[in-house]
């Protein structure tokens, strides 16, 4: 036994503490049950937050509100605001210190502590610090103004308060902390919101992120002159000390020695567990060392975060193997349990502050409003993107919820403080994802006001293509369509090669530009696809443009990078690769992630689209494979019209046979009004003529086929696929014509239409590569 001293208490505690019961038949055990042993207590709290975190999701789902809320809610209902209020209830599940001897709120507490810390490691590890150095001015003055505006008119309004109020000190005490979180700008509450907002790849989301990220940096430095401000000149100076030293051993021990780390382990083998146990010890140790620094356990980790390089290979294991119990078990019950500690009906026990503390936090919230939407509004932007970009820079949560817990836990705000802080938290992360919905349709995308495809442009104008690389395959195979296309000085293309990686092991989205960034700190996760694309350049030099891009975002969000580019650098083709991969014939792989972004691409790019099935024959290009068989299967529209525009283009060079197969409508009146007429229609189609009447070429071929329906042009389309390397056909999505009647039944994959479907089935047993064109999306 042991007499401790806590405040004006004193309390007897057994040693060693009760932690893992020995079962339900040792004598002595039905007493009290789960409340003598603290991991039997701790078990039936994480399964009770759970369910109720789940039951408040389900309901909150048409909402689509952040997991974050249900788990504020839940810990309402669990608190003492409504079903804490039975006594039984709450020692159950959230008993005081040595309660009934148990020792659950001290394990549980450490538990939470660790993972709201590894939390904020994490968070640091998946910031982009290069981004700093990225920032435009528009996201510094951002960044600028959100954080002065509501510091000085906060500041205004508490001083004229207390100047002609006289509050009692407690009273000015909270009013201080409510107005002071409410002025900052936490990145990761900023990364989260848009990550569940999906729109961490949009325009507004990186200008968000990036002024986020500034204003984040202010304000550590701001907080730390405020708490060296109250001490005394000698503790002042040892803790700017401490902080100096841990900030030099950050920047010339820590972070090269994490880049030595990322050197020593070959590329595509695991990072050694014994460099991962050493960066959780100073995940730990750093806590320790802000925390004797006069700072918060929470300040160390954080900055440790930031010095991880970001992404592969170290970033992405420490998120991997971490995030998942950190911030999937922990942090939830962190937070649940953190409302729990609120009584909501303490906000009445002082009614006469009501009315003020309403105005502060309005005049504050506006302010900071104002301050995030002038310098937008000044840069034309318009005034719903300005509105939600300023509520997404005003949103609160679980770094303000940590901090209201923290001045709650040590005596700086009382209970009913705490329960405002948390009823303020609860309220902006409810409202501002709906408001910013409402406000910002995601789904309003990049669409061009111009039509770009290849049947519009001028025989002598240059093409702007854009290509997606996602593995190193697809660099042999894009750089060989693309010498199919015949560039030349007088008719050159300008590709514009994108290499997609899926983000994982950071926060920020990164698009980088090779030709801006013409010195890459580090080594490029794009050195393969710039050195292959920059030699096919010099190759082919004054006929190809070559610039690369390299985009690291959401799986779900790559589309949002490709069709910006393509509508930034006025691209009329994009080339997508096929999610599936063949090899001797057979489908070795399938990666449903590119599957997705294809479909995502065709719904909302502003030209028209080719998905690329290679069979083995394009990797050797122009220059090896001179004797190059393309055939089109021509039915009629618009997508039809776009295949054969960019074949009869590939058709310039003398050394390419290109086969224009006609399908058309075999009807049993030979002169049938409907056949003739359509046949007209597609005769007098310029382009078809043209090829018709051999004005493209020696090396262009017109064959004329008569089916009758879909399975007569399936049976015919079997048989000459082995004729032709390439088969580039129209997607015609949706078009009901009578060659095809019946096939849309049998289709597979949509996205490759009906003939596109037949071509790359792996059924078909042929060695020719297959090109469906789908024209700008209307």
């Amino acid at each position: 036994m042991a007499n401790i001293s806590i405040t004006d208490r004193t309390y007897c505690i057994t040693l060693p503490p009760k932690i893992s019961s020995r079962g339900i038949l040792v004598p002595g055990y039905q007493k009290n049950h789960v409340l003598q042993y603290g991991l039997p207590q701790l078990e039936l709290k994480m399964i009770t937050i759970f369910a109720f975190t789940q039951i408040c999701y389900f309901i909150l789902k048409p909402f689509r509100l952040p997991a974050f809320v249900p788990q504020l809610l839940a810990g309402i209902i669990l608190g003492p605001s409504l079903l804490g209020r039975n006594q039984v209830f709450r020692k159950t599940l959230f008993p005081e210190f040595n309660e009934e001897e148990s020792h659950a709120l001290e394990i549980s507490d450490a538990l939470e502590i660790i993972g709201l810390s590894m939390f904020l490691f994490l968070t640091g590890v998946k910031m982009d610090m290069n981004m700093l150095m990225r920032v435009g001015q528009k996201s510094w003055v951002v960044a600028a103004t959100t954080l002065i505006f509501p510091l000085i008119v906060g500041g205004a309004t508490l001083a004229i308060h207390s100047v002609l109020h006289r509050p009692a000190k407690e009273d000015m005490a909270l009013l201080n902390y409510i107005f002071i979180q409410l002025s900052f700008t936490n990145f990761p509450v900023i990364s989260c919101l848009l990550s569940d907002l999906k729109l961490l790849n949009s325009e507004l989301g990186r200008l968000a992120l990036s002024s986020s990220l500034v204003s984040h940096i202010f304000q550590i430095f701001i907080s730390f002159a405020l708490s060296s401000a109250s001490l005394t000149l000698l503790m002042a100076y040892k803790n700017i000390f401490l902080i100096s030293v841990f900030l030099l051993l950050i920047a010339f021990v820590f972070r090269p020695a994490m880049k030595w780390i990322i050197k020593q382990t070959p590329e595509g083998r695991p990072v050694k567990e014994i460099y991962l146990h050493g960066i959780v010890f100073l995940v730990f140790t750093s806590a320790l060392f802000t925390k004797s620094a006069g700072q918060t356990i929470l300040i160390g980790p954080f900055i440790l975060g930031l010095a991880v390089p970001d992404g592969p290979q170290l970033g992405t294991v420490l998120v991997n193997r971490l995030g998942s119990f950190f911030s999937g078990i922990l942090l939830p019950i962190y937070v649940t349990v953190s409302v729990a500690k609120a009584n909501l009906g303490d906000l009445a026990s002082r009614p006469h502050m009501i009315p003020l503390e309403i105005v502060l936090i309005l005049i504050v919230f506006l302010s900071k409003l104002l301050g995030s939407i002038l310098p937008p509004l000044i840069c034309k932007m318009p005034l719903k993107d300005s509105l939600a970009l300023a509520l997404i820079l005003s949103s609160d949560g679980i770094v303000e919820l940590g901090s209201y817990r923290f001045l709650y836990d040590q005596k700086y705000i009382d209970g009913r403080g705490y329960a405002l802080g948390v009823v303020i938290v609860l309220i902006s992360s409810s409202l501002t994802p709906i408001l910013v919905r409402k406000l910002f349709d995601s789904s309003r995308k990049i669409r061009g006001y111009q039509t770009r495809n290849v049947m519009h442009l001028k025989p002598d104008m240059g093409l702007p293509v854009v290509t997606c690389i996602h593995r190193s395959d697809d660099i042999a195979t894009t750089i060989g369509v693309l010498s199919y296309l015949n560039p030349s000085r007088q008719s050159p293309i300008e590709v514009i090669a994108i290499h997609l990686i899926k983000l994982v092991g950071q926060a920020t989205p990164v698009l980088i530009s090779h030709q801006q960034q013409r010195k890459i700190v580090g080594k490029s996760y794009s050195d393969e696809v710039i050195l292959a694309f920059t030699n096919y350049a010099q190759n082919n030099m004054g006929a190809v443009d070559v610039n690369i891009f390299t985009a690291i975002s959401p799986a779900k969000l790559m589309y949002e990078d490709v069709c910006h580019i393509a509508l930034d650098k006025l691209s009329s083709l994009i080339i997508l690769p096929y999610h599936c991969r063949w090899s001797n014939g057979k489908v070795e792989s399938r990666d449903s992630h590119i599957r997705t972004l294809n479909v995502a691409i065709l719904q909302r790019a502003p030209c028209s689209v080719g998905i690329l099935v290679d069979r083995g024959h394009l990797a050797q290009g122009a220059e090896i494979n001179p004797n190059f068989h393309v055939g089109v299967f021509y039915i009629g529209g618009e997508d039809d019209m776009e295949a054969l525009a960019l074949a009869r283009r590939m058709a310039r060079d003398p050394g390419l046979v290109l086969t224009v197969v006609h399908l058309c409508e075999k009807s049993d009146d030979e002169e049938g009004a409907a056949g003739s007429l359509r046949l007209d229609e597609v005769m007098n189609d310029e382009v078809l003529r043209g090829v018709k009447m051999n004005e493209a070429g020696r090396n262009v071929r017109y064959r004329r086929e008569m089916v009758h329906d879909g399975p007569e042009t399936a049976l015919l389309v079997r048989t000459m696929a082995n004729e032709f390397d390439l088969v580039m056909v129209g997607r015609r999505y949706g078009m009901n014509w009578t060659q095809t009647s019946g096939l849309a039944h049998w289709i597979e994959v949509s996205e490759l239409g009906v003939l596109g479907d037949l071509l790359a089935s792996p059924d078909l047993h042929t060695d020719s590569s297959v090109l469906v064109i789908q024209q700008q999306h209307k």
